[in-house]
Order: C-alpha cells, then sequence, then structure tokens
C-alpha cells in the first residue's frame, strides 16, 4: 500500500480514521461551501450596484462589464495555479484560511473606492484571495471522500455559485433599496460613504469571522498519491499524463467555459434585465431571482450529485458527464427563452427552470476531473481549468453583455442579448460534453488500472 502524507502538528484538530467521522467530513463539505457561497457574494454583489455605480461614477454599460470581470479575473488567473501548486505541496487547511481573510479585506476596500480606478483595483486584490479556493477545497474534498460518495459532497460545494448568487440578490437587493433610501450612509471608524460603498463593507466583514471558523478544519492525509513521499510526480510524468488526457481536457474545458460564459453573464446582468425589460423594482427583481437560484439552484446541484452517485452504484461510472450532457441540452430551450417571453411571472418560470439545471455541471464536473488525476496533481488539473474556464468566462460573460447590448442591440434589450448568447453557448457545451463521452471512460478504465497497481 503506498504511503500517505500525515498532519503538521498545527495542521488542526488531528483527524483520526483516514478522514474523521462521517459527520466531521460533512462538516468540513459545508464549512467550504459556506466559504464559497460567500466568495460568491462578495463577488456578485456588483451586479446589484450597477444603476448606483454608473449613476455615482459615470460610467458605461462596458465599463461595468469590465469591472464585473476583467477586475476580477485578472489576478484570479495569475494566481491560481501558483496557488494550486502550493495547495498541491503544503497545508490546504492554512490556504483556505488566509484566502478568506484577504478577499473578504479586499471586499471591505471596495467599499473605500472613491473611484472608478480604485474599485477596479480593489475587485483585482478579490480576486487574488478567491484564486486559492476551489483548486484547494476539490483537493481537500477528494481526500476526505471515497470516489463514489464524492460527487455527493461536490455536489453541495458546486451549489455555492448559484446559493450566492440567490442570497446576494435576495437580500441584496432588499438592502441596496434601504441604502439608496438613506442617501448617504454613517459606518463606525469609516465615516460616511455612498449606499453601494456600505453594502461592500456589510458583505466583506463576515468573511473575517469565517477565516478564524476556519481553525477547526483539519488538514487530511493525502491519499490516491503516485509517487511515496514528498518528491512529487517526474515533470515528464505529468507531460505524459496531459498527453494522454489531453483530448478529454480539451473538450471538457471548451465546453464548460461555454457553459460558464453564459452563467456568468446571466448572473451579473438578470437584474438589470428585469428592471429594464419587466419594470419591476430592483428590490423586487433581486429578491425574485435570489429565490429562484438559491431554492432551484442549490436543488439542482444537490439533485445531480445523488443522481451521479446512484447512477455510479447501479454500474454507470461515467454519470457525472452524462448528466451534464442531459442539463446542456435541457439550458438550450430555457436559456433562450426565458429572457425574450414578455411577462414577468412567465420569464421567471423559465429561469426557475434555468437555474435548476445550471446547478448540474460545476461539481459533476470537479468529480470528473478529480477521478481521472492523481493526488499530487488534483489542485493543479483543477486550477488549469479554472484558468481557462474561469479567465474566459468571468471576463467575457458579464463584458459580452455589454458590449452586444451597446453595440449590437443599441441599449434596446437586454433580453435579446443574453438570448443571443445563450443560442450559441449551450450548444458548443452539448456537443463537445457529448464528444468527452468517450474520452472520459477510457480515462477512467486507465485511472482504475493504475488504482489496482498501486494497492
Amino acid at each position: 500500500m503506498h504511503a500517505t502524507v500525515g498532519l503538521d502538528r498545527d495542521d488542526g484538530p488531528a483527524v483520526r480514521d483516514g478522514a474523521g467521522s462521517a459527520a466531521y467530513r460533512w462538516y468540513v463539505a459545508i464549512f467550504l461551501t459556506v466559504a464559497s457561497t460567500m466568495s460568491v457574494i462578495d463577488r456578485q454583489v456588483l451586479a446589484l450596484m450597477i444603476g448606483p455605480v454608473k449613476r455615482d461614477l459615470g460610467v458605461s454599460d462596458s465599463m461595468m462589464g469590465l469591472l464585473g470581470g476583467l477586475a476580477f479575473t485578472l489576478f484570479y488567473t495569475i494566481l491560481t495555479l501558483p496557488m494550486a501548486w502550493w495547495a498541491d505541496r503544503g497545508s490546504r487547511r492554512r490556504i483556505v484560511i488566509g484566502a478568506v481573510a484577504f478577499w473578504s479585506a479586499a471586499t471591505i476596500a471596495c467599499g473605500l473606492a472613491a473611484s472608478y480606478g480604485q474599485l477596479f483595483f480593489a475587485r483585482m486584490c478579490v480576486g487574488v484571495g478567491e484564486a486559492a479556493l476551489i483548486p484547494t477545497s476539490v483537493s481537500l474534498l477528494a481526500d476526505y471522500f471515497d470516489r463514489k460518495r464524492l460527487p455527493m459532497a461536490l455536489g453541495l460545494f458546486a451549489a455555492a455559485p448559484l446559493l450566492g448568487v440567490g442570497i446576494a440578490n435576495m437580500a441584496g437587493g432588499l438592502v441596496v433599496d434601504r441604502l439608496e433610501a438613506m442617501g448617504r450612509v454613517a459606518l463606525p471608524l469609516i465615516g460616511t460613504v455612498q449606499p453601494w460603498q456600505a453594502m461592500f463593507v456589510m458583505v466583506g466583514v463576515p468573511g473575517i469571522v469565517l477565516a478564524l471558523i476556519g481553525f477547526s478544519v483539519a488538514e487530511p492525509p493525502r491519499t490516491g498519491q503516485a509517487v511515496q513521499g514528498e518528491g512529487g510526480i517526474p515533470m515528464r510524468a505529468v507531460l505524459d499524463l496531459l498527453r494522454r488526457r489531453g483530448a478529454f481536457l480539451a473538450l471538457m474545458f471548451i465546453a464548460y467555459t461555454a457553459l460558464a460564459m453564459q452563467g456568468w453573464g446571466l448572473f451579473f446582468w438578470i437584474v438589470e434585465l428585469l428592471v429594464r425589460d419587466h419594470h419591476v423594482s430592483r428590490a423586487t427583481a433581486g429578491f425574485d431571482f435570489g429565490i429562484l437560484a438559491l431554492v432551484m439552484g442549490g436543488a439542482g446541484s444537490w439533485i445531480a450529485g445523488l443522481l451521479s452517485g446512484r447512477m455510479m452504484r447501479a454500474g454507470r461510472p461515467d454519470a457525472t458527464l452524462r448528466l451534464v450532457l442531459v442539463a446542456s441540452l435541457a439550458l438550450i430551450p430555457l436559456g433562450i427563452a426565458a429572457p425574450l417571453v414578455p411577462g414577468y411571472g412567465l420569464a421567471l418560470l423559465l429561469f426557475a427552470g434555468a437555474t435548476f439545471f445550471m446547478g448540474w455541471p460545476n461539481g459533476l464536473g470537479n468529480s470528473a476531473l478529480a477521478s481521472v488525476v492523481p493526488n499530487e496533481l488534483r489542485g493543479r488539473i483543477i486550477a488549469l481549468y479554472l484558468v481557462v474556464v474561469n479567465f474566459l468566462s468571468f471576463t467575457l460573460g458579464p463584458l459580452l453583455g455589454g458590449l452586444i447590448g451597446d453595440h449590437v442591440f443599441a441599449g434596446r434589450s437586454l433580453g435579446l442579448t443574453l438570448a443571443t448568447m445563450a443560442a450559441v453557448n449551450y450548444p458548443i457545451g452539448a456537443v463537445c460534453i457529448w464528444l468527452s463521452l468517450g474520452h472520459f471512460r477510457r480515462a477512467l478504465d486507465e485511472a482504475a488500472a493504475w488504482r489496482e497497481e498501486q494497492a
């Protein structure tokens, strides 16, 4: 049996019996999900304040698209691979604690910004902190849960984007309206600020508390290592693995870029869509879509994990990506129709169906990637995925929404913009996932044979 890496003395409470009790494993999964949810809230809250920020800083939709996308993804992308390299070797627990504290402080700094440039820089710093979270968390969960339970854990973790979007919109829309009604807001130790600045401070402070709670999470022993000890996988073996997995990874990355681009474009612009095209208040739009994202999106992520686990236990090892294909196909008609229908109630109904299926791909994709690479490469492969997929989707999703709206439809309708994007992105995602299934099955067979050799 191959060796595993033990716990450092200062890596938190001891983990006994492998990765601890079932209750403790789920405690860790919940903690990481809460951390990821708070990261999305900190990232998403700007979307609720597009109107107020444009008013106070005098910027266009395209500039807001850059602020919502590139400002976040620039350092997020640059630092994801170094952070993942660190996660593959060091204490993942300490990385998570530091990351949560840093991005929360950066979110508070967004509330201190007095110009577009300062806000852009503070948003870049939010990306610095968040760069470490997902590859580190996936690596942790893959050591806390076995392969058949991992999709359920990652399904919970993958619900975070929709939970965060839901909470940010549901609560944030109401808070923003109340803050706007106050005119300017006096904050302790900071002074008088604009309502949108106060909002950033309010959502950043709880993250500091969460970072302290992170000290209750232990660093588990590393399992599924390709080599013994701490020397790591030789670069030649890394390149060989990437060559064998090249077609699978390329198709996965293209598919998930398309799916995520549409998702983040929708999340950034949907409140503005409902306000402009359906003439509801910002509070109403935020609350209503927040409920949909929280309930339907969270349920979608969890149900996808349960279905995947059951299908794998029934002898369908490729269940994760098969379910992603189902979700991608369902999103084509929903994604096109939801932004275009005239009635507010019907639009919400279609968006409810869309957010349910949007909850499927993230956890299933992370589980698929984690199942075909050894422990020493999990963080870096997930990070490579994040660099490619998140940089393009976070940058282009919000930005294209602004550019297409400004220059193609001349600001007439965000609905036409989002429907056009859906008509392109979702079919690309579905086709690439379908093409990846054969490669995925071969990768699973190879990984199973490797695990038998190592046992």
